[in-house]
């Protein structure tokens, strides 16, 4: 494995950190995915008015901690500098992420608390939008931009090297992490997460187009992040799309 270091960071520096940034986010990713899917009985607590623990957790720990981490994700690729570009783009792709999952989780609990024949039709209506609608999109306005810099970053500075086998394995093994978190977030919310798989595959193809285009003869064993957001991507969308045929719906 090469040494030389290019913007500050050695091949084996950039492996090291980004295996543990990448870790550490795919194990929020999972515990956020577990406290919206299956919550504990402390997190149904009530903390504040309607809140809950759970949309505690989601709003002021699991955002904030997405965001950060994709900030440090983006700066590792980058072999430890940014451009301004990338920079300003991260803070729009954090910002749009944190807003979005600060308007859902409220919005989807007060949906649960006022049932709609306890609230005036406009007032519904309206609740209905911020959750599913404004919410949605800014959320995923947020995860595709996020996505698109820090892959597009990854196809413009490659490692060095080749890396190991071993930690080519690490990697795939994180990427699994993050498929079953995407899975288990689209297949089960037929149709309506029919629009969620054409914003993945927008959010994927970016990256890949440039790749194509740009850095054709650079393999994944060159682009650790790359070997993370194929296989977690194309994935969840291939296997949604499998488990929705097997169960007759498509």
């Amino acid at each position: 494995m090469g040494e030389e270091k290019i913007c500050g960071y050695s091949d084996r520096e950039v492996l090291r950190r980004l295996a543990c940034l990448l870790v550490a986010f795919a194990g929020v990713c999972l515990m956020a995915g577990a406290s919206r899917m299956t919550p504990l009985e402390w997190q149904l607590r009530t903390l504040g008015d309607v809140l809950r623990v759970r949309e505690a957790l989601s709003m002021f720990v699991f955002a904030p901690a997405l965001g950060v981490l994709f900030w440090l994700i983006a700066r590792c690729v980058g072999k430890g500098s940014a451009s301004v570009a990338v920079q300003v783009l991260m803070v729009l792709a954090v910002y749009f992420v944190a807003c979005g999952m600060g308007i859902h989780d409220p919005l989807n609990r007060m949906q649960t608390v006022y049932p709609e024949h306890l609230l005036p039709s406009n007032v519904w209506r309206t609740m209905l939008y911020l959750d599913d609608q404004l919410s949605h999109w800014v959320f995923f306005g947020g995860f595709v931009l996020g996505t698109w810099v820090v892959g597009v970053q990854q196809v413009l500075a490659p490692l060095e090297d080749k890396m190991g086998w071993r930690w080519g394995i690490g990697f795939v093994v994180i990427s699994l992490a993050l498929l079953w978190v995407m899975l288990t977030n689209l297949w089960d919310e037929y149709p309506k997460t029919l629009v969620d798989i054409c914003v993945i595959a927008l959010a994927a193809l970016v990256p890949l187009i440039v790749h194509l285009a740009f850095n054709r003869r650079v393999g994944l064993m060159r682009l650790p992040l790359l070997l993370v957001i194929y296989p977690a991507y194309f994935g969840s969308i291939a296997g949604t799309l499998i488990r929705w045929r097997l169960q007759g719906k498509i």
